[in-house]
């Protein structure tokens, strides 16, 4: 449509339109131009401070940092930069082998615990002797003094559990066996921490077995220098000799069965679940696996005690005072519930002693495991304010997943074991419509029809 503005006229508020000027162009093309050509020469130029120094600042931007680095990070007084540290370290030590076998390292930080647990173990003990007896705003200053030591001891346990080397296998041991020394909620955490560890450190030491020869010799040496020089010889002892037995076909579980043994007679339910979920991690001498079996057997029979004085424990948990394991947990509008006391305990033993290849594993509560709707009835979600139930169905898939490699691997180590019993469940997973389980139930009946 033609315009009716004539050409030679203004329109009132638009500024003057002129051509560019030459001060334009050189702002518009000629200052990229030098700043690339400038970047250019420095690429040149420069190749070699960039090989020499660009791996530490790359290591900084992308989580792989050197163990100095690291250390330095872990040990600083800002909390933030200690939790990235971590979780760093974290990362990297899954995907890089030489360095979650990199004993030195491994031994400063097992060292950072010990003397973190050691110095920290008074003022713990005391303030669990006395903090009943505060008015709960003392209580919470008195609690927020021993959250630096006590962050800084979730982080060391975090790191060692990610570690190929088990040097610090005998204090995770120690920490989830303890009994006092600490409120019934800190002391509830740090051993649920500790087992946790230890689950993890189980799985991890099996790369162990990966390494080239050359790396396991090099972890070897560390090791054996270690205790030459006295330098934590007994944890480095202790190392050493695990190493030796799995590479000579026994292994040794290095105290896991007692820690099994002792966690399973606990009146905390949760720790009777960690518990039997360790032993799905670790396997060692006849002797060790019976002790770890026997517990196992108890605790597929468990009758839920304790578990309402837990539910009392998780609802005195102390408000948020900035430590590292509330400082991220959001207030939930529900709450996931089991209708049956013990379940969770049973379960996670049952699935233990079908991984182990045991004939003591409770076939009928497999197929419990295996039973979709009978699942939906134990799991449930509440909301808070209504008290209304609906199936946990999260919970309910990872629990019949959980069975169908359990009993996978009962079969592969046991495979004259009576599994018959549990076809008709399985077929039936093999048609659910959630393609996970259908496909893991397939394999199972497959195996099972196909030994």
């Amino acid at each position: 449509m033609p315009s009716d503005v004539p050409p030679s006229s203004s329109h009132p508020g638009l500024p003057t339109v002129t051509p560019p000027s030459g001060g334009m162009f050189f702002r518009l093309f000629g200052v990229p131009a030098l700043i690339v050509g400038g970047l250019v020469l420095l690429l040149i130029v420069g190749q070699p401070l960039i090989s020499k120094f660009g791996s530490y600042f790359l290591g900084r931007t992308w989580g792989s940092s050197s163990p100095e680095q690291f250390l330095r990070d872990l040990d600083t007084n800002n909390k933030d930069i200690r939790w990235r540290a971590a979780n760093d370290l974290a990362q990297v030590l899954l995907r890089d082998d030489n360095l979650a076998s990199d004993c030195t390292f491994a031994l400063q930080l097992a060292e950072r615990l010990r003397r973190t647990l050691d110095s920290s173990a008074p003022f713990e003990r005391t303030h669990a002797e006395h903090a009943a007896k505060l008015s709960t705003d003392d209580e919470a200053r008195e609690r927020a003094k021993l959250e630096p030591d006590r962050d800084y001891v979730i982080l060391l346990t975090q790191c060692l559990s990610h570690f190929i080397v088990p040097v610090g296998a005998p204090m995770l041991e120690e920490m989830a066996v303890q009994k006092s020394g600490l409120d019934p909620q800190a002391l509830h955490t740090r051993r649920r921490q500790a087992l946790w560890a230890l689950a993890n450190l189980g799985e991890n030491l099996k790369r162990f077995d990966t390494l080239s020869a050359e790396r396991q010799e090099a972890v070897r040496s560390q090791l054996e220098s270690a205790i030459e020089s006295r330098e934590h010889a007994d944890w480095a002892k202790k190392s050493l000799q695990c190493l030796k037995n799995r590479e000579e076909g026994h292994p040794t579980v290095m105290g896991v069965d007692h820690v099994v043994e002792e966690c399973a007679n606990s009146d905390d339910p949760s720790l009777r679940e960690l518990a039997a979920y360790v032993v799905n991690f670790w396997s060692g001498t006849p002797a060790e696996n019976a002790r770890m079996e026997k517990a196992l057997v108890r605790l597929s029979y468990d009758t839920g005690k304790g578990e309402d004085d837990l539910e009392k424990l998780e609802a005195q948990k102390p408000p948020e005072t900035g430590n590292l394991l509330s400082k991220f947990v959001e207030q939930e509008q529900t709450r996931s519930l089991v209708k049956k006391p013990g379940f969770r305990v049973q379960a996670n033993a049952t699935i233990a002693l079908a991984r182990h290849g045991s004939s003591k594993v409770r076939i009928g509560f497999l197929q419990t495991m295996l039973d979709e709707d009978e699942l939906k009835s134990i799991f449930v979600v509440q909301a808070k304010k209504s008290g209304a139930e609906q199936p946990d169905q999260a919970a309910v898939v990872q629990t019949m997943l959980e069975a169908l490699k359990a009993v996978a691997e009962l079969h592969r180590k046991n495979p004259q074991f009576d599994l018959s019993s549990l076809l008709l469940n399985l077929d039936r997973l093999a048609h659910n419509p959630n393609p996970a389980i259908q496909t893991e139930a397939g394999r199972v009946v497959l195996a099972l029809k196909n030994p």
